[in-house]
């Protein structure tokens, strides 16, 4: 793991933390390439329940791509895609849920990585922006995302005017989950991951697979592609599990053992 970005686990839950606070935890290649292979390998791995994505420092959570380094790659990969794109596929097709912990200012490339995220939680002091226009840049790999995340009027007003916007206004437009004063973050994230180990993981990632595949997708064929989701669920292990122990007033015991 490169220094660029520090792993821990702790019990069923990945911790994987931005480490540039000198720099306000800019991605550079070494930080992409690392997010990209974590997320990924964690997306498999049997009995963790979450991805946590955190930042060192109190400053940034993160400011997008490291621009002094743009001529090594931060725009284009070997293999031709978006380092930072690379990490929202990454986050986006996990088989966990993903959670960001917003510790500081989010900028650019960074707003990519918390939209991309299934669950987002910031300080109260907590800023988010869109400052490419002001460096001769557009923000138009971030805005593909974000555009299934904030209205459309706040996506233009935000990229066009590089204007940040405060995080009780990104909760407002459904950027975030929650903001809550920062002496309380590490609280609610806990919070977080104790309900979410509450339910059924296989269920969980069936389902988040299926939003994904259904975000794009016309009303029509979302609805097909329900049907199909509910009914290999319903028959699956965790569902037995699951009616089993509501018939028998017991919490449910999943296969990960929680």
């Amino acid at each position: 793991m490169a220094d660029e970005l520090l792993s821990e686990k702790r019990k069923d839950v990945l911790w994987l933390t931005l480490n540039r606070p000198d720099v306000h935890n800019a991605m550079n290649a070494a930080m992409t390439d690392a997010l990209t292979h974590a997320i990924r390998a964690a997306s498999d791995e049997a009995g963790l329940r979450a991805v946590v994505i955190a930042a060192a420092g109190d400053r940034s959570f993160c400011s997008g791509a490291d621009l002094k380094k743009s001529a090594g790659g931060m725009f284009l990969s070997r293999d031709g895609t978006n380092p930072i794109a690379d990490v929202i596929r990454a986050i986006e097709t996990c088989g966990k849920i993903v959670i960001a912990r917003i510790n500081g200012r989010v900028l650019a490339g960074g707003l990519g990585l918390v939209a991309a995220c299934d669950l987002a939680y910031a300080a109260d002091q907590t800023q988010f922006g869109l400052p490419e226009v002001r460096v001769g840049l557009f923000p138009a790999m971030v805005a593909a995302t974000l555009l299934a995340k904030i209205p459309l009027s706040r996506l233009h007003e935000m990229a066009y005017l590089g204007q940040p916007i405060t995080a009780a206004e990104a909760e407002r437009i459904g950027l975030i989950n929650r903001t809550v004063p920062s002496a309380e973050l590490d609280g609610v994230i806990e919070e977080v991951l104790s309900r979410l180990r509450q339910n059924a993981p296989g269920a969980i990632a069936a389902g988040k697979a299926a939003l994904l595949a259904m975000r794009d997708m016309p009303a029509s064929e979302r609805l097909a592609l329900a049907e199909s989701v509910i009914a290999k669920i319903s028959s699956s292990d965790e569902a037995r599990e699951g009616r089993d122990a509501f018939a028998g007033k017991r919490p449910p015991i999943w296969a990960d053992g929680s």
